[in-house]
């Protein structure tokens, strides 16, 4: 009887070695009952349970049933059972049988209680642990995946070789700020619980729609169809609110979606980077849907390098200004400039499109911008200082850079640091057709005009609201984009144009028309009371030294074809 004992003790303490160092729930039993099953005649252990129980990684006991299985057999008719409560209230048993031809004595049957007492606890830790990992995979408002557990559910697609059959997703919902403005925090959560309940019935088992926070969502669906499908429910989702009064109304919910078809040599990165690329370039284009393309990926890199480079470039002087002048058509006179940015990139030197785009993604714009604002007080201060003429001179400011509230200050700042006047520098801004952007436009001017700082709006015309801007905006300068006179002139244009130049003469706005090439526009825009141009008929954009020699010539002969 000692003996026995001893080897119950040790046969236990190796049950309890298994059970307690192992996190696999099925495995560690199997494993466990394997190593006592001949000390004490077991045949088979079988996992039973309840029908109403959920269905959870944990609870393959109901999937597999057989925990253990002895090469010699079990009889069914001596067998033992102990019943269990998980801590999700799930309810079962473990039934124990004998082998063949054994019928377990009391001592054997004490054993295996404490065995399965054992197996209990095992479960329910397994089942906390799980639960716990669980709920660190998932976003805690919508109770979808996280990052974290959208990539677990990636790793798996991989592993086991299915991860090309999906589409992958990554879309940001539109205007979602202001629906939470709207109607309060509390309620934009509920809204946003709302909508994911829409995405979470869309979703067949094999595919996964996850959270990342806020009002960024990503997603793998089966392509073809499906994805097709899920693209016209993102579309638009419509869900209900309810007001202040609780008054219930319906709010429809689009987005900007990048996807892409995801390929077998696909690595996990790439499945939310990738159409995290096709899903900036859907918002910098307005686009409701875009797919990665080559294209994209070239500029999503051009964007990574241009954003490692700069501060370098910068610090090492690559970065000049050219300045391209504006002149009055009647007297040939240079009444102002615009300063344009140009880098010498490895001794190349390269256009604003092939930089400024991406500064503005990666959000260092502002640095040049001011930068460029720098270099042209310097120099106008350099001119006056020989005794030189100097005109007014535009700086472009992104719409990038409305989003800082200091900037007026800076700006002022730069103007006061060089000691020139204020009325030699215009800044530059670009329509917007964003209800956000325009309200931080607003701001931005209303602060320059109290600073005395002259606004001008560039490429006018080519937004939602030029109207509106001339009547709302405090600007002293329009700029009339040359979209309007690069073609084949008719009528309409004739009365638009000319509607555009009268509104702001009464309203005491210079009007200026960029892209002039041609002395048949010049006289047009001459007939339509429009003298002030910039274009190629006078100059592209010139190097100071340039400038300066165009404006020690004083001003432009007469201009023919």
């Amino acid at each position: 009887m000692d003996s026995y004992n001893s080897m119950s003790l040790n046969a236990i303490e190796k049950f309890i070695d298994v059970l307690f160092n192992q996190r696999k729930s099925f495995g560690a039993l199997n494993e466990a009952f394997t190593l006592v099953a001949d000390d004490f005649n077991i045949g088979r252990v079988i996992g039973d349970i309840d029908d109403n129980a959920k269905s959870n990684e944990l609870l393959l006991l109901a999937e597999n049933r057989v925990i253990y299985m002895s090469d010699r057999g079990f009889d069914p008719k001596n067998s033992i059972s102990f019943d269990f409560m998980t801590i999700s209230e799930a309810g079962g048993r473990t039934i124990v049988s004998p082998v063949p031809e054994h019928k377990f004595n009391d001592e054997e049957k004490e054993i295996i209680r404490v065995l399965l007492q054992l197996t209990d606890i095992h479960i329910s830790r397994y089942f906390a642990l799980t639960q716990i990992e669980e709920s660190a995979m998932k976003q805690r408002m919508t109770d979808l995946p996280n990052a974290a557990g959208f990539m677990r559910y990636v790793h798996r697609k991989i592993d086991n070789k299915t991860i090309s059959d999906y589409d992958s997703y990554y879309f940001n919902l539109t205007g979602f700020g202001l629906i939470s403005k709207r109607y309060g925090n509390k309620e934009g959560d509920a809204i946003m619980i709302r909508y994911a309940e829409q995405l979470k019935s869309f979703i067949k088992p094999g595919e996964v729609v996850g959270h990342l926070g806020g009002d960024n969502y990503v997603a793998l669906i089966e392509k073809g169809d499906r994805s097709d499908k899920f693209q016209e429910l993102i579309s638009g989702i419509t869900v209900k609110a309810h007001d202040a009064d609780n008054n219930t109304e319906p709010i429809k919910i689009s987005c900007l979606a990048g996807y892409m078809h995801i390929s077998p040599s696909a690595n996990s990165d790439s499945i939310i980077s990738g159409p995290g690329m096709a899903l900036a370039y859907a918002k910098l284009n307005k686009i409701p849907f875009v797919e990665l393309t080559d294209e994209i990926i070239e500029q999503a890199n051009r964007t990574k390098t241009v954003e490692l480079n700069f501060e370098k470039a910068l610090e090492n002087n690559e970065f000049v200004v050219f300045y391209q002048p504006k002149v009055n058509t009647v007297s040939g006179d240079i009444i102002g400039a615009e300063a344009l940015a140009r880098w010498y990139e490895n001794g190349r030197l390269v256009s604003p499109g092939g930089f400024i785009p991406h500064l503005e993604r990666a959000g260092k714009v502002n640095k040049l911008d001011l930068f460029v604002l720098e270099t042209v007080c310097q120099d106008i201060k350099a001119w006056k200082d020989k005794g030189r003429k100097a005109v007014p001179c535009s700086v472009n400011f992104s719409r990038k850079d409305l989003k800082n509230p200091e900037l007026p200050e800076k700006i002022m700042g730069i103007i006061d640091q060089y000691g020139i006047s204020k009325d030699e520098i215009i800044i530059e801004v670009t329509e917007t057709s964003s209800e956000e952007e325009k309200e931080m436009m607003m701001r931005f001017l209303n602060k320059l005009k109290d600073f005395g700082i002259e606004s001008s709006i560039d490429d006018f015309g080519t937004g939602y609201s030029s109207l509106s801007a001339l009547r709302e905006y405090p600007i002293g300068e329009i700029k009339i984009d040359r979209s309007f006179i690069n073609k084949e002139l008719n009528e309409n244009d004739e009365v638009i144009i000319k509607s555009v130049i009268d509104m702001a003469e009464k309203l005491h706005i210079d009007v200026i028309t960029e892209g002039v090439e041609f002395v048949s526009q010049k006289e047009f825009l001459h007939k339509l009371g429009c003298d002030r141009v910039q274009g190629f008929l006078y100059d592209q954009p010139l190097p100071k030294n340039k400038f300066e020699e165009r404006l020690l010539k004083g001003n432009y002969p007469n201009v023919e074809e």
